[in-house]
């Protein structure tokens, strides 16, 4: 060890006794300093160790306020005042010196119980200069250990800190790469659900935004858990993927319509839509969910006809919204339903199989987002309920096919009176989807 990192002062002693300090001190490995009592603070280094006499403390003889000299005593208790300050003071300066007082031992009785506790410990002096020597060599020993033990714990707390930088980056890096990972299986999920929009024969469009949206509200409606609404979500754009080896016949035919064969093999797409997702990590629980959509609360779902208190929250909320979409969209019935009606379809059959509380926030929640801009609420008229103003919600397609009047087309009397029209040249009542706000 460097004897530069231990400073030993000493203050207080009388030539003689300074100087057989000095002679014991030297050989070991310290920095040794010497001052006054009155040497300022700021000239003095940072003290690990106060060796404090009191043979030499008062530079000038007191007296007392009659001009007459002070008695022994007085000038005893004189220099213990000074050591006092002076120790409560350097203590301020250094405060982990550790100060000995090397005195008289009637001097060190005298002390009160306030003055002794400034010292570390007290050495009789005079004293065999055997002891004396064993005595300061082991208290710089000690100290000696104890700046190994701190040097080691500053080394240690060095690696800590850098470890902790090292962990925080690794953490800062791995958090990144998380949420790169997240957004790659967004992207990855979005256009699968693109897919299989287009093999189902839909186009992706604002309308689907829209859904999404509504989805994300009911959820939190619900008081769904931000986990529980991505794992939701996932289900929600991956639910049809098993359908993507159906035939056309039975893609594009309303489910009534189906012979009882075709809708045993459509309702097989639970299953395969779960066996597709289970076997990506990340999708294991929007597997689950997306597995059970279809079941009922009544037990007439599908695949396994599971009653309330065995189908999951989320699937319930699935299932609801689901079957919300698919009558409108005209792939359960044999026609496309308005909402209105779609709503009130759900709302019949809320208590047998559905959950009244998701019906309920669909009910509250879609008109809301419908005068916002953000959804669809509309309604079925005929020609003649047709007035000035009104918004088409949806096309208006021939029975041939063609595309008669586009959605979001605003109705005029010309435009109204030319439909009636038609529906008289062509024999034929035509249905207009309108917005219901």
């Amino acid at each position: 060890m460097n004897k530069y990192e231990i400073h030993v002062l000493l203050i207080g002693f009388a030539t003689q006794q300074q100087h057989e300090l000095l002679k014991m001190l030297s050989p070991l490995p310290i920095n040794l300093h010497q001052c006054d009592i009155d040497t300022p603070l700021s000239s003095v280094p940072n003290v690990h160790v106060l060796l404090m006499g009191m043979d030499n403390v008062n530079n000038q003889n007191s007296l007392t306020t009659a001009g007459q000299i002070n008695s022994e005593e007085n000038q005893s208790n004189n220099s213990v005042d000074i050591i006092e300050n002076f120790v409560e003071k350097l203590l301020l300066a250094s405060p982990h010196c550790l100060v000995y007082l090397l005195a008289p031992a009637d001097k060190i009785l005298s002390l009160t119980q306030r003055q002794k506790e400034q010292f570390r410990d007290f050495i009789t002096y005079p004293v065999n200069e055997v002891f004396l020597k064993k005595r300061l060599f082991r208290i710089i020993n000690d100290l000696q250990e104890k700046f190994i033990q701190l040097v080691k714990k500053r080394k240690l707390k060095k690696i800590l800190a850098e470890s902790e930088y090292e962990s925080q980056q690794t953490k800062a890096s791995l958090e990144a790469s998380a949420k790169s990972i997240v957004q790659a299986n967004k992207h990855l999920i979005r256009m699968l659900s693109n897919q299989v929009f287009a093999r189902m024969g839909q186009r992706a469009s604002g309308r689907n935004q829209q859904l999404n949206l509504l989805l994300v509200e009911i959820a939190k409606a619900a008081d769904f858990s931000e986990t529980e609404i991505l794992e939701l979500t996932d289900a929600w754009h991956l639910r049809n993927i098993g359908k993507m080896g159906f035939s056309d016949k039975i893609l594009h035919t309303p489910y009534v319509e189906l012979s009882a064969d075709e809708q045993r093999v459509f309702n097989c797409h639970p299953t395969l839509s779960h066996a597709a997702m289970m076997v990506v990590r990340p999708l294991d629980k929007a597997s689950k969910i997306v597995l059970q959509h279809k079941e009922y609360i009544d037990g007439s779902g599908y695949p396994f006809g599971l009653i309330t208190e065995k189908i999951p929250k989320q699937a319930q909320l699935l299932t609801v919204l689901t079957d919300y979409t698919e009558l409108v969209a005209g792939r359960y019935l044999n026609r496309s339903l308005s909402t209105v009606e779609a709503l009130a379809y759900l709302e019949n059959y809320a208590s047998e199989k559905y959950s009244d509380i998701f019906v309920n926030h669909l009910v509250n929640i879609l008109p809301v987002l419908s005068k916002n801009g953000q959804g669809m609420h509309d309604l079925i008229v005929i020609s003649s309920e047709l007035i000035a103003g009104t918004v088409l919600s949806r096309d208006l397609i021939s029975s041939e096919g063609i595309l008669l009047l586009s959605e979001g087309q605003r109705m005029d009397r010309v435009t109204i009176t030319r439909i009636k029209e038609m529906e008289g040249n062509l024999q034929t009542q035509f249905k207009f989807y309108i917005h219901n706000n």
